[in-house]
């Protein structure tokens, strides 16, 4: 009993101050959002190992992901920091675009999108932290309409009404479940805000991602990835082939128009065969066959 007070007592000075920078209660959610932005960060800083033109895409797609975990995190005070992160961001394209541009000519888009941040920015502060903290702190459901904030709201001021007749109620439940009726809701998988199993398993997936990315290249850890997590979130089967075809088309025009070497693991040096390798096998497998059968 002692033990479990102490367990007490060091959790709640901890929560204390993490609740006090936060502006609400920590909960899991935080700690994978922290994932997300070490995870944004280090990506950002490995794609410098990429040719100058196939950095682009990885730092877009990482370093999006670093700020958006950090408004996130910060989603309580984003009138004060969505500007700030804005000026510095844009502060930071202006000068990648100039020095860009001084050295062979180009970053003109950097040049172009870092100036209009700054404008926005400096001369619409708060009109543009009054966007991000809209865009941040009121998001829509992943696969859905339903704005999360206002069901939230509806279910704190409408009172709960007990329900007229249990036993009616049960028997529609087993007459759903006898006709293989779903809502909505029930075709992908939910969490409690303190429920740490969501959470865990999304943040072991980006680490499993981040292994096979190091062991057999990026081309097939990216499918891999999206197969395991509409999975995991029980997607409809349409949708999920949909969102895996496109993860790998999407892997597939980077690894072809711009850096092939995503198809090697970057610590392994395994290289799986290429989509275009595999192709050029079937069909020459396919050539084989019929001319085996002409000769027979």
């Amino acid at each position: 009993m002692e033990q479990d007070d102490t367990v007490g007592s060091i959790a709640d000075r901890v929560r204390a101050p993490l609740e006090t920078v936060l502006g609400e209660r920590p909960t899991m959610e935080h700690v994978l959002l922290v994932l997300f932005l070490v995870v944004g960060v280090y990506m950002y800083q490995g794609a410098s190992e990429f040719a100058p033109d196939a950095q682009t895409f990885p730092r877009l797609m990482a370093g999006g992901t670093a700020v958006l975990a950090f408004l996130l995190l910060a989603r309580n005070y984003l009138t004060v920091v969505a500007p700030l992160v804005g000026a510095g961001l844009g502060a930071y394209l202006t000068y990648d675009g100039v020095t860009t541009f001084l050295a062979d000519g180009g970053g003109l888009v950097s040049l172009v999108a870092g100036v209009g941040l700054l404008v926005a920015v400096v001369g619409f502060r708060e009109r543009f932290g009054e966007g991000v903290e809209s865009f941040v702190a009121e998001p829509m459901q992943v696969m859905g309409d339903t704005d999360t904030t206002e069901a939230l709201a509806e279910s704190e001021t409408e009172p709960e009404e007990p329900p007229a007749d249990e036993a009616d109620s049960e028997t529609a439940d087993a007459d759903r479940a006898a006709s293989g009726e779903e809502s909505d809701s029930a075709a992908m998988y939910v969490y409690e805000i303190d429920d740490p199993k969501g959470p865990v398993v999304t943040g072991l997936l980006c680490v499993g991602y981040m292994l096979l990315t190091f062991t057999i290249g990026m081309l097939y850890a990216t499918p891999i990835f999206v197969i395991a997590w509409t999975l995991w979130v029980r997607m409809d089967v349409p949708k999920a082939v949909a969102l895996t075809v496109l993860s790998f088309v999407t892997a597939y025009l980077f690894y072809d128009l711009i850096q092939d070497d995503i198809a090697e693991g970057w610590l392994t040096g395994w290289e799986l065969p290429a989509p275009d390798d595999l192709l050029g096998l079937w069909i020459h497998a396919g050539d084989l066959l019929q001319w085996g059968v002409v000769i027979g």
